[in-house]
């Protein structure tokens, strides 16, 4: 024992390798016993305490020799036994997993028709609704939440088109789109049209990012969704061929209206095969119709008093709500129509112009009057069209935009005269023009050429007026909630008033 303490010190200091120090030689020998074994790593602990410098002799630990094999001698077991413990937790829990898996892949398979649950299932008859046992693309999910308990493949099918919008149940689920609303972003534009024709986003009104416009007001003016600028005449050329080629359907022949003739030379009758659905109208099979025009023209005609007919009926549905915090609580279009009556800001005449099935407008509200359903048939479309709650609100806030863009664009169109006359009065000598400076120019009009100055009709802000330095020209600007694609408002200078 005191040699061992001999080796372990020299000067009173641990030695240890950062001094340089080497292992005693007989450090690696093996010891003669247990005890020794134990006492020896015990003192190897000491090697690897750091060197201290500033203190003076460090007092040399003390150690009661004839405890220390004892307590190591107690731990040893211990651990065998933490050991095995979790080793047999890891044997039962292999076990557990082996059984379920067998279980899942043999057992399961096993409860037949012949076993005591499905003998006794023998005797119910199964769900009116429950859906066949086939084979589905769109999963069980996606299917219970458009098309809850569907047993009819017509309907919840993987190649069903319910909505009548080009795209089939499975197609609808990729795109990430409603099955049953055929303008699933409430852009204006079908979501078949979108993904087989505009080649735009039916999940997003704002493909090309501009979030002043919807793909519907880019392909109305003609401008590409892709590059944002005005399409070529070739571009233009090749949009319509597509158009003819796959055809178009609601809500894109109502929304994109005349500019298709005008614009891409389309009629539902140049379509291709695609647009077939759409020539073979109900009403062609409708007893009691042999008086009626059923031009293409006619049908579009009376598409387009249906769609201001509705467009002034979710206006005042939204007023409604805004008095009342509810809509509607009405079972029928005629109750609905005598309730929102004194809303309704022009004459409507709440019958549809053929008014006779299914060519009728119809009406339904949930039962709190949070939501409600209103429909009509369009004949070039040949099919139903159905609005939402959400679907009023936004339609009624685009109303809304276009009053006031067609109010700031009189207000302009007004100072301009007022300028002009202002001019002729005032000018001299060589000048063409002759205008008012920005700090006169109010009191310049008021009261003699103008009885008031107007303000923008939305934010009450005055409109923007400019004169030269020579004041011989000026413009006068107004920012639009609702301009056309490309734009952002409108001006009125000395020679003409324009989108800018």
């Amino acid at each position: 024992m005191a040699e061992e303490n001999k080796n372990l010190s020299s000067g009173g200091k641990p030695l240890t390798t950062e001094q340089g120090g080497k292992k005693p030689a007989d450090e690696a020998a093996q010891p003669a016993n247990t005890n020794q074994a134990a006492h020896h790593k015990e003192l190897l602990f000491f090697n690897v305490m750091p060197s201290n410098f500033n203190q003076g002799n460090i007092v040399q630990p003390k150690i009661k020799i004839s405890q220390e094999p004892a307590a190591l001698q107690a731990k040893i077991p211990m651990s065998k036994k933490k050991k095995m413990a979790i080793i047999l937790a890891a044997v039962f829990c292999a076990l557990g997993i082996i059984g379920y898996l067998s279980y899942y892949f043999l057992g399961k398979n096993a409860y037949k028709q012949g076993s005591i649950l499905a003998d006794r299932s023998q005797n119910t008859p199964p769900a009116a609704n429950q859906p066949p046992l086939e084979n589905f693309a769109t999963p069980k999910e996606w299917r219970e939440k458009y098309f809850a308990g569907c047993a009819d493949k017509s309907l919840c099918g993987d190649q069903a088109d319910p909505d009548r919008d080009g795209l089939a149940n499975e197609q609808e689920f990729k795109l990430n789109t409603d099955p049953n609303n055929p303008d699933s972003d409430q852009d204006g534009l079908a979501d078949g049209d979108e993904a087989a024709v505009f080649s735009s986003e039916p999940a997003n009104n704002h493909t090309a990012k501009n979030e002043k416009y919807t793909d519907a007001d880019f392909i109305r003016d003609g401008y590409d969704i892709a590059s944002n600028n005005k399409m070529t005449r070739m571009q233009i050329n090749a949009l319509s061929a597509l158009m003819k080629e796959k055809g178009l359907h609601q809500p894109t022949l109502t929304t994109l209206g005349d500019s298709l003739l005008n614009l891409y030379d389309f009629t539902p009758d140049s379509a291709g095969s695609a647009a077939a659905p759409a020539q073979d109208t109900a009403s062609s099979t409708i007893s009691g119709l042999e008086g009626v025009d059923m031009s293409v023209e006619a049908k579009q005609d009376r598409d387009a008093q249906r769609s201001s007919t509705i467009k002034n009926i979710e206006s005042a549905l939204v007023k409604y709500y805004s008095d009342n915090n509810f809509y509607p609580k009405a079972s029928s279009f005629t109750d609905m129509f005598s309730e929102i009556r004194p809303y309704l800001r022009v004459a409507t005449n709440p019958a549809d112009p053929i008014n006779k099935d299914p060519f009728i407008y119809n009406y339904t509200s949930d039962s709190g009057g949070s939501d409600f359903t209103l429909s009509f048939f369009i004949e070039v479309g040949n099919q139903v069209i159905k609005k939402h709650a959400s679907d009023a609100q936004k339609d009624a806030q685009t109303e809304q935009a276009d009053i006031y863009d067609n109010q700031r664009k009189n207000d302009l169109e007004n100072l301009r005269t007022a300028l002009l006359l202002y001019s002729n009065k005032n000018i001299a000598g060589n000048q063409d023009y002759v205008f008012p400076s920005a700090d006169k120019y109010k009191t310049s009009l008021v009261p003699e050429l103008i009885s008031a100055i107007p303000k923008d009709p939305k934010t009450n802000e005055d409109y923007l007026y400019q004169a030269s330095p020579t004041f011989s020209t000026f413009t006068l600007k107004a920012l639009l909630d609702n301009p056309p694609v490309g734009t952002s408002g409108y001006l009125c200078n000395q020679e003409e008033c324009r989108a800018y």
